[in-house]
């Protein structure tokens, strides 16, 4: 009874009305002998239904997640300060302004590694949509609702991307006369995260965490279309973007 109850609820509040209306539209129309417009629409929902299923997803996004594992207990030692790079906020809520939900998850890492290491925190993370407060302040303030004293967090609000919040980092490290970190950021992100802080004189260790993908296929569930999935293949295809054009600017 259960599986049907989440069969029918992830059915109906999911892509799947629209890709199966599509889908009838194109046999509607290959029976009219629209063939172009009929086999486009199949196209098109074949597309959407992909898009939005773990098990087609999945392999996309664990190619950037899986780059860098969990950080060792080793290399939380050898770095000498945390940064948090900014991922977005949420304005004008009414809770106030919030972390964007893909920002939580970097939040709860960095006071998890802080708790079990003490040291420095850096927030990297300006208003890159004019936004009245920045994300560092934003951060700031769940992390010192954490726990973390307020003299262990430095924030930084110039940059809006994330080779801005490179080039602040560094500067303030080299200021401060630091040569290592931990990065925090999602697993996805984490690539794009690593080229960009990449340095010859600086060492940089990952801290992925905000893990999607599945290593093997869970259930039946993963051949069921859903929106979060396509939300976060968007975001999987948003890095590799990113990803090409770093290597080609820069």
């Amino acid at each position: 009874m259960f599986f049907l109850q989440k069969l029918i609820s992830i059915s109906l509040l999911s892509p799947v009305p629209f890709i199966v209306i599509l889908f009838l539209i194109g046999i509607s129309n290959i029976r009219d002998r629209k063939y172009r417009s009929g086999f486009l629409l199949f196209l098109i929902s074949g597309t959407i239904y992909l898009f939005s299923c773990e098990f087609f997803t999945d392999p996309i996004i664990l190619n950037l997640e899986k780059k860098y594992p969990v950080i060792s207990e080793e290399n939380i030692e050898k770095g000498e300060v945390y940064i948090l790079l900014g991922g977005g906020i949420l304005t004008d809520t009414v809770g106030g302004n919030v972390p964007a939900k893909n920002v939580y998850p970097r939040i709860l890492e960095t006071a998890k590694l802080y708790n079990k290491s003490p040291k420095k925190i850096f927030i990297s993370g300006g208003s890159p949509l004019q936004n009245k407060q920045s994300e560092s302040s934003v951060y700031k303030k769940e992390l010192l609702s954490l726990g973390i004293p307020e003299e262990d967090i430095l924030i930084e609000e110039k940059s809006n991307t994330t080779k801005e919040n490179s080039t602040y980092i560094k500067w303030i490290m080299n200021e401060k006369n630091i040569k290592s970190g931990i990065i925090i950021t999602s697993a996805v992100h984490m690539p794009r995260s690593m080229e960009v802080f990449k340095d010859s004189e600086l060492i940089f260790y990952p801290a992925p965490c905000d893990f999607t993908a599945h290593i093997k296929k869970q259930n039946f569930f993963a051949y069921i279309p859903q929106f979060k999935v396509l939300k976060d293949l968007y975001s999987a295809f948003w890095e590799y973007i990113g990803l090409v054009y770093y290597k080609i600017r820069y």
